[in-house]
Order: C-alpha cells, then structure tokens, then sequence
C-alpha cells in the first residue's frame, strides 16, 4: 500500500501536466500588459456624474494602454466548487490627462479624456501621485508611531506624506491621542487592525499608519574608544484601511547612527530607520495598493436587513451581482433576518450606492439606509 501511491501518481498526474505545458503561458493571458515606457491614449467614460465619468475615462485609458490580466476564480461551498469565473485585472498608472470633452447624454456624463499611461512606479513622478490621490477622494491619513524619548520617525513620515501632497490628520491631534493612558489606544499602536481602523476613523482618517520604533545604545569595539556612541533603531509600521479594518502594508527597516550624545544618536537612528522604510518599502506598497484599488475595485462590506427567505437573500445576491460596475459578489452571513456580502465594486461607494437604490428583489425594493466608509446598510422593502 505504501509504495502503490507513489508509483501510481505520477501517471495519474501526467496528462494534467501535458495540458499545462499546452496551454499559452501566462494562464488566461488576454493581453500581456507593456513592462515600461509610457503610452498616450484617447479613451471615453460613462458614468452617473461628472467624477464618476472621469474615473471610468481614467481606467480605460489603463486597460488600453497598458493592458489587462485575467485570473480564475473558484467559488467553493461546503468542500464542493460552485462555480469557477474568470476576471479581469489592470495594472498601472495615469500620470497625467487632459480633458477633451465633457457632454451629458441621456441622463449620463461623458468624459473624454487623453491621458499618459505608465507601468512604470509613480512614487517619485508628484503628478502622477496627485491624479492618484485625486481619484480616491483624498484620503486623510492619520500617522501615530510610539517611540520613547521623542517622535523623529513619526516627524519623518509626516514629512514625508505631506511632501507626497497627502491629507494628513492634524499631527498635533495624533500627539494628544498617543499622551492618552488608554488601552484601547495602545492596543492601536501596537498594530491590532480593528483598533487602528476604529480610531483613525473617530478621528476623521480613511487610513492609518500605527507602529513602534525601539531605539538603543550599541557599545561596539569600532566605536568605544572614540567618545562616539552608535545609536540603534528598530521600526516596524503597518498601514490599515479604516473603513474595513484590513492592513494595506507591514513593514520593518533598521538604522544605525553615530554621535556622541547617547539620545542624539539614537534619534538620528530613528530619523534615518524612518527614512529608508519609506523610500524604499513602505510608500511603495501603499501606493500600489491605492492604483489597485483606483483600478480593479474598492471592497465594501454590505448588510442587507429585512431578508424573509432563504430564496429571497438569493434574489438580493444575484441584483448585486448583476449590477454595472460589481466585480465579485462574496456572501459572507445570512441569518436572522439579515444578509451579509463583500462586494468588489470599481467605483466609489456612493456610486455603487447610486446604482442599487430602489431595484426590485422579488415583490420588495432594495433602499439604502447608512452609508459609513465603506459599510452600507441595505433594506428590503
């Protein structure tokens, strides 16, 4: 029995690995996207409004200039595949655009735009960065690192963010916060996601960068016999979504610095730790996480409340999946009354909102009751 199955699979396993080998590489592969340079394209949106016409414009001129991936996606229930779909993904940058026509038509707008397309990283082009930041509504951003003996590394970040032209929550209101004695703040800082979402969010931020800086003295042989003390520090930040709770980026960066004053050295260890974690990882990632949202879907976290049947919350998933602009539709509850989904929407929540209001489900109609971030509440009526 023991040497039966290992004998036996690779047979069994041979014709999959000879259609793999078969099949275009990559997997469903509908364009390769372009791997540098810059394109200019001329693309159309439609959409409810305005913002939502140019956001549409603006995610063409990506998918025409650059290109789009497809993946497959398995849908499993009770260890059975219910279904297996495939979608789409694009990747890159906008890194400017100039508006060609503006015209309502049949109860929508129509943005016509010109725009340059990159694959290339935007984190140093500020145009590119703004058009960025533009699209996601100016998210505000609340920065509150722990570091014993002062707030280099915090300082660092602010700068850092500010001159990135992000929106920052009053960096004086992040001090007031970290001088409080309170759990449920430390339980924040210390990186517990739920926390650190529900705070920046009492505080008026849509994400928030958390994290510790631990600073020491190393008495190192190189530097002992100079006078000069080599200050240590150790900085870990995580960066979370406040509207749904999940963490956009964690990263770590050490430094080191010499100085003859023991908390000169260690605060310049800090400055410098700070420094290299956003120029080189932690802005990055951030910035990534925003294009593939502006991109490919925000995720919002919808509850839908006077649900009678088990059929009837089938009707309510199948609406929302239906709907232009949903990219995947997850059902994560449903009992008591009450349906609860992750939806993928490329679009904005009051968009998506805009869409869904007042459609039928069955002998009912689906009305939007709260809208907060990127929760919303639904009702069957």
């Amino acid at each position: 029995m023991n040497t039966l199955l290992p004998r036996t699979l690779p047979v069994l396993l041979l014709p999959a690995l000879l259609l793999l080998f078969l099949l275009p590489s990559p997997l469903l592969a509908a364009q390769a996207p372009k791997t540098s340079g810059d394109k200019t394209v001329t693309v159309e949106g439609v959409g409810a409004n305005k913002q939502e016409a140019l956001l549409q414009a603006k995610r063409a001129a990506v998918e025409e200039g650059i290109g789009v991936i497809l993946t497959s996606q398995t849908e499993v229930e009770n260890f059975m595949m219910k279904k297996d779909k495939v979608i789409t993904q694009s990747v890159g940058a906008v890194r400017s655009y100039d508006v060609l026509k503006e015209e309502q038509k049949g109860g929508a707008w129509h943005v016509k735009i010109k725009a340059v397309v990159s694959l290339d990283s935007i984190t140093a082009d500020l145009m590119a960065l703004k058009i960025l930041l533009a699209a996601m509504d100016k998210p505000r951003t609340m920065v509150l690192i722990q570091e014993e003996g002062g707030t280099n590394a915090e300082s660092t970040v602010v700068d850092f963010l500010q001159k990135k032209g992000f929106d920052l929550v009053d960096p004086a209101q992040a001090a007031a916060l970290m001088s409080k004695d309170d759990p449920f703040i430390r339980r924040a800082i210390e990186g517990d996601p739920v926390a650190a979402a529900k705070l920046g969010a009492e505080n008026g931020a849509e994400y928030v960068v958390v994290g510790s800086v631990k600073k020491s003295v190393l008495a190192g042989e190189v530097v002992k016999d100079t006078g000069m003390k080599s200050g240590q520090a150790n900085l870990t930040l995580k960066v979370v979504n406040c509207s749904n709770g999940r963490i956009v980026a964690t990263k770590s960066a050490s430094a080191a610095a010499v100085h003859i004053a023991d908390g000169t050295a260690m605060a310049q260890a800090a400055t410098k730790a700070a420094t290299s974690l956003m120029d080189k990882k932690l802005f990055e990632a951030m910035i990534t996480s925003f294009q593939d949202t502006l991109n490919n879907g925000a995720t919002y976290e919808v509850v839908i409340s006077g649900v009678k049947s088990y059929s009837q919350q089938k009707s309510a998933a199948r609406i929302l999946e239906d709907t232009e602009g949903v990219v995947s539709v997850s059902k994560r509850a449903f009992g008591g009354g009450k349906l609860e989904l992750t939806v993928l929407f490329k679009g904005n929540a009051e968009s998506l909102c805009d869409r869904v209001d007042s459609k039928p489900v069955d002998e009912a109609k689906l009305l939007v009751t709260n809208i907060t971030g990127n929760r919303i509440a639904l009702n069957l009526q």
